[in-house]
């Protein structure tokens, strides 16, 4: 098993709201981003996708819970205690025209991390920004335009090349294609994946676009109201999909071939709050197989001989192994 990079233990973030309401965001994630893999989470937008990802790189505190970088518990961490994460793990943003300063040029952009780390002399940090932004399929002579004269994916190609600048081992991309044009989107999944393949970069890679997500991912991590619901190699989620909401967020994808249609119902009704999360099995209220157990008990996530891990009751896992994210 290859080396875990990122580790959330049983994490949980909450956002008060005052007058005693809680926005449950995150509730009692267990998830491994591996060294060298790429780690696909989806879910309806307000599941909880991009607070996990950024909870994991400490950019939003943990309520409960603890999260592990290369190793070490950095649930707490402060200041210089910090530097090895900021310095190993990076992040591509969703919007690309508001992670970037507006008022500075794109080569100072991707040089702030190299400026912050003192990471070689002026000249060095000058050479390794014209070679990132060639390498993301820009040229050197943009370094001194300002981010008003680009379009959406060769922003996203800078934001990129800022994420790469202090050659990190893993990458946390939220929904980084969901800004941009269609046509914009294959350019941009293939330069992560060659990215990939050069440096051996792990990306936990948050998406609701389910075609990319099994494009580019080795595992996926299916969220529903800040719990993981269904985790397994993208090959066997996609083919055998065991949740039922896991199976509902498929058949409400495009279907390209119009003689195919869609194996089952899509799924309907909205996401409940996570101020007021129902009990039991948070996907009961929309859930067309819902027991009485489903309205008592939260499952847990489990995972069979083969790595694939659901939250259900009514699903039957043979050979169980325990408690799934941390091994799943």
């Amino acid at each position: 098993m290859s080396e875990p990079l990122l580790e959330a233990r049983d994490l949980r973030v909450h956002f008060p709201l005052g007058r005693g309401r809680v926005v449950r965001a995150v509730e009692g994630v267990d998830l491994t981003v591996r060294r060298g893999e790429t780690l696909g989470l989806v879910g309806e937008s307000g599941c909880g996708k991009s607070t996990l990802g950024r909870a994991l790189l400490r950019l939003e505190r943990a309520t409960e819970g603890s999260v592990h970088a290369f190793g070490a518990d950095v649930t707490h961490a402060r200041g210089a205690a910090l530097e090895p994460l900021r310095r190993r793990a990076a992040m591509v943003f969703q919007d690309p025209y508001a992670s970037l300063n507006p008022r500075r040029s794109v080569g100072q952009s991707v040089a702030e991390p190299l400026d912050i780390h003192r990471a070689g002399d002026r000249a060095a940090r000058q050479a390794k920004v014209a070679a990132l932004l060639e390498r993301v399929g820009l040229s050197a002579d943009v370094a001194q335009r300002r981010p008003h004269s680009f379009s959406g994916g060769q922003l996203q190609r800078v934001g990129i090349a800022r994420a790469l600048a202090l050659d990190p081992d893993v990458v946390v991309a939220d929904e980084p294609v969901s800004a941009l044009d269609v046509s914009v989107q294959a350019g941009i999944i293939n330069l992560l994946m060659d990215l990939q393949a050069e440096r051996g970069l792990s990306f936990l890679f948050v998406a609701h676009d389910l075609k990319v997500v099994e494009l580019i991912s080795h595992r996926v991590a299916v969220m529903y109201l800040g719990r993981v619901v269904e985790l397994a190699p993208a090959a066997a989620l996609f083919a055998e999909p065991r949740h039922p909401y896991t199976r509902a967020l498929l058949a409400a994808a495009p279907v390209p071939d119009p003689r195919r249609r869609a194996p089952e119902t899509p799924l309907i009704g909205e996401l409940p709050s996570p101020l007021s999360p129902p009990p039991g099995c948070a996907f009961h209220p929309r859930c067309p197989l819902a027991e009485p157990r489903c309205r008592a008990a939260r499952p847990p996530l489990v995972a069979d001989a083969e790595g694939h891990a659901t939250a259900c009751h009514l699903v039957p896992v043979g050979n169980i192994r325990g408690p799934a994210g941390l091994e799943g």
